[in-house]
């Protein structure tokens, strides 16, 4: 029998119905991360609310004004998708889940305290997804661009992430929790080192969001200041073959001691970059080591593209 509906479906039909189906779980998370976020107020507010009942009411008036402009920035960045909504997103949301941990210790393990620790660690899993994650680096795009983030390097996220994060939040809390606490020299002292503080993290994070694969008609940008000076555009004419490393690859490692799958970008010329901490020396390369946060969409991308890919 040789009816349609008998005819194999091609490959590229194949890695256009992957590539949708991609896009339609970006958007399903991402409009269940607004709904989440939107509900705070009732699903883990009210429970911020009741244990800042002990407090002084100056305390919880400063307490729970600063909660609520939190939550409507976190509100305006999960509708605006931006790099800096990103990093202003992945600040804030482990600071619910850490608000609302403390707000259930104290108020006691309940079952309302644990629907507002659910909603809590689901926003947080939710900003910190690929997915999500895609979706708001791929806004800043430019044209026929396509941006892909890079994963972070292993030795930021085991040493230097947590730490990181705690002080900018924390620096951005502390001094006016403190004023309101009745403490009026420490209060202010700490405001203005915790404010420059936060303002230092907030860049360092920041600089992670930054990190990515560009998809442009040319060809494939890399753009990574942890790894390279200055962003470094290669030509497709002179990409012999980019996808999964191979287990043995002998090229020059730019991931910045990122860990996962790593793509191999070789090339059929050598090409001169300057790394970023090598002391501003050029070097001479042919082939290079990446680590995307999404290994099959870079694949793909880079297919419909017709960047000669190593990966069948």
């Amino acid at each position: 029998m040789s009816g349609d509906s008998e005819r194999p479906v091609s490959l590229p039909a194949r890695r256009a119905d992957a590539s949708g189906a991609a896009a339609t779980t970006g958007n399903l998370w991402l409009a269940g991360l607004r709904a989440l976020w939107a509900s705070l107020p009732w699903s883990a507010g009210w429970l911020l609310s009741e244990a800042l009942q002990g407090p002084s009411e100056r305390f919880a008036g400063v307490a729970g004004g600063g909660a609520w402009a939190f939550w409507a920035l976190g509100l305006t960045a999960v509708l605006v998708p931006h790099t800096v909504s990103l990093t202003a997103l992945r600040i804030l949301a482990p600071g619910v889940l850490a608000a609302v941990g403390w707000a259930a210790a104290v108020t006691g393990a309940t079952g309302a305290a644990a629907v507002g620790l659910a909603c809590g660690a689901v926003v947080t899993v939710g900003v910190l997804s690929p997915l999500v994650g895609d979706r708001f680096i791929d806004a800043t795009s430019y044209g026929h661009e396509r941006r892909l983030a890079l994963r972070a390097p292993a030795p930021v996220l085991v040493g230097v992430l947590v730490p990181t994060w705690a002080l900018t939040l924390g620096g951005m809390a502390a001094g006016p929790l403190l004023w309101a606490a009745g403490h009026w020299v420490l209060g202010p002292l700490v405001t203005v080192a915790g404010w420059l503080i936060a303002v230092a993290g907030m860049r360092a994070l920041h600089g992670l969001a930054r990190r990515w694969l560009v998809y442009v008609p040319a060809g494939l940008v890399l753009h990574d200041r942890l790894a390279l000076a200055e962003p470094t555009l290669f030509r497709r004419p002179v990409i012999a073959a980019f996808g999964p490393a191979p287990a043995a690859s002998d090229a020059r490692d730019f991931t910045a001691g990122a860990g996962g799958l790593l793509f191999e970008l070789r090339l059929t010329e050598p090409v001169t970059l300057t790394p970023a901490r090598s002391g501003g020396a050029p070097e001479k390369v042919q082939a290079l080591l990446v680590a995307p946060t999404r290994p099959a969409a870079v694949l793909a991308e880079a297919r419909k593209r017709r960047i000669p890919t190593s990966a069948n």
